[in-house]
């Protein structure tokens, strides 16, 4: 009989499978890896939409004062009011509103600085002129609220109003003004020159590093009469969570305990599985029971794989254990009888060899040469065994025809041979599968009452299956539970070891096969499986 395998381990409650540790260390490092590209990433999302927001306040204030100025300039002109509102511009016909929705990012550009303006308008009156100086008191003190730099432009892009001078500049050379001259409204970024220090984070003044500047086209009667343009410093990302730096504490308290339950998560799923391990190894060192090893559910899968082999290693281990002291006990067992017999025959001879016969001193003789034959049978049988049982198996293809057929004539007409069609050749070590044929043929012919042993083989699957059937009056109910038994014979006096049913079975077990048998009052018949 093998060891077999220990108890598998018994894993811990889980409904996914586990990770090994190769993984875990890769997912935590990409999740580090991630946590700055992303702060990157949301810190540029969170620019762009500082920028989006001051270009939609300017382009609300722009569609009021374009509005307002655009009335006072109607006043003037005695335009037709009621054919103006029905304006529409071309790409938006059939919309019943037409937002103008913010559309600056940085990835767009930024373009240098504006420089004074190189042109004049030479003529300062005319409807222009004076709608711009209806509505410039407002842009004057609208600028106290909304800090943005206002120009209302006439359709030449000249300055006609101003919430602080440059009355009279004409800007279209700018961009954005000649876009929105057009008739389009457009939108740039430009870089802001630093005038002094750099403002408080609580100052009203902004730190932004660039400046919006948007351009909207004023119509009537589908033509361009004049464009509003607004600037304004864009919000800076660093005075922004200046001002939500309490709700920006909360996060990052709550980054720091995720990245604190992250570590503590990584130390317990490592170390906790190595101290089961380590503590499991210690108490069977110091001889405590064999038990299963409980892992928990997050234990990495090269930790799961370690207890169960532990376990598996265990188990062999105490089965081995148990095997050597079984084969101990039954070898000191069968060994006791002719070693008493041989010790006591000799002791007789050397105490009463003068007084004995010929005939006495020749039957103690062969007492000791029974006892001394009986042990070498019993020494070669447990070393073929043990070979059987321990050492590595040299496997090689055995072309079973022409094998079972030298096999079988050794036996002569007690052995009756049947090979099926489909029996294929096998890979195994020859010497093995000699053996277990050999021990099931010679049982059987013992126990066969004298009649012809048959040896059918056939396939079962990719298996071959070794039928040996006797015609002997059956095995006992008794003896049925013992025969594999290591030792036991019913045949004691006539030689029997009690190790060829057990040498047949190691073999079917070495290769993951089984011995069977089937008995009856007409016979038995052995069926090995490889």
């Amino acid at each position: 009989m093998t060891s077999g395998p220990g108890p598998a381990t018994t894993p811990g409650p889980r409904s996914w499978p586990r990770v090994g540790i190769r993984g875990v260390v890769l997912t935590i490092s990409a999740f580090a890896l991630v946590v700055p590209l992303a702060s990157i990433v949301l810190l540029r999302i969170f620019d762009d939409q500082l920028i989006q927001r001051t270009e939609g306040q300017l382009i609300g204030q722009a569609v009021l004062i374009s509005e307002a100025w655009r009335e006072a300039w109607r006043v003037e002109t005695d335009a037709d009011i009621a054919a103006d509102r029905e304006w529409v511009p071309p790409e938006r016909l059939g919309d019943l509103y037409f937002p103008v929705e913010p559309m600056l990012q940085l990835g767009q550009g930024v373009l240098p600085p504006t420089v004074e303006p190189q042109r004049f308008a030479a003529l300062r009156e005319g409807p222009a002129w004076r709608a711009g100086r209806a509505v410039e008191p407002i842009l004057k003190r609208a600028v106290r609220m909304n800090l943005s730099s206002v120009r209302v432009l006439d359709a030449e892009g000249c300055v006609v109003a101003s919430s602080a001078g440059q009355h009279g500049a004409c800007l279209d050379d700018l961009a954005e003004v000649g876009q929105a001259l057009r008739g389009e409204y457009a939108a740039v970024l430009r870089h802001r020159v630093a005038e002094g220090q750099t403002p408080q984070y609580d100052s009203i003044s902004r730190r932004g590093r660039v400046r919006v500047y948007v351009a909207l086209p004023v119509f009537s009667g589908g033509e361009v009469i004049g464009v509003v343009r607004l600037v304004r410093t864009a919000i800076d990302p660093g005075k922004a969570l200046w001002f939500d730096r309490f709700r920006l504490l909360s996060v990052l308290l709550g980054c720091a305990l995720l990245t604190a339950a992250l570590s503590l998560f990584l130390s317990r799923t490592l170390t906790q599985p190595l101290r089961d391990i380590t503590r499991r190894a210690l108490g069977i060192a110091r001889g405590e029971g064999r038990r299963p090893m409980t892992l928990s559910g997050l234990a990495p899968k090269e930790f799961d794989d370690m207890s169960r082999a532990l376990d598996q290693m265990i188990g062999q281990l105490s089965d081995r254990a148990e095997y050597i002291s079984e084969f101990a006990t039954n070898l000191s067992h069968e060994l006791k009888t002719p070693i008493t017999g041989i010790r006591g025959a000799s002791e007789l001879l050397s105490q009463q060899w003068d007084s004995m016969t010929e005939e006495e001193r020749g039957r103690f003789l062969a007492n000791i040469e029974a006892g001394a034959e009986r042990m070498e049978r019993l020494v070669n049988r447990l070393l073929e065994l043990a070979r059987i049982q321990s050492a590595p198996e040299t496997a090689e293809d055995v072309e079973l025809v022409p094998f079972l057929e030298s096999l079988v004539a050794g036996y002569g007409a007690g052995l009756v041979l049947e090979i099926g069609d489909s029996v294929s050749n096998i890979r195994i070590n020859p010497d093995h599968l000699d053996s277990a044929l050999r021990n099931l043929i010679e049982n059987a012919l013992r126990h066969g009452a004298g009649q012809p042993v048959d040896l059918d083989v056939s396939m079962r699957g990719e298996r071959v299956v070794f039928r040996v059937r006797d015609r002997g009056p059956g095995i006992s109910e008794g003896n049925r539970e013992r025969i594999f038994q290591r030792f036991f014979t019913t045949e004691r006096d006539a030689g029997g070891t009690g190790l060829g049913l057990a040498i047949a079975r190691a073999v079917a077990e070495t290769r993951g096969g089984r011995l069977d048998f089937t008995t009856d009052s007409s016979g038995t018949c052995f069926e090995l499986l490889l």
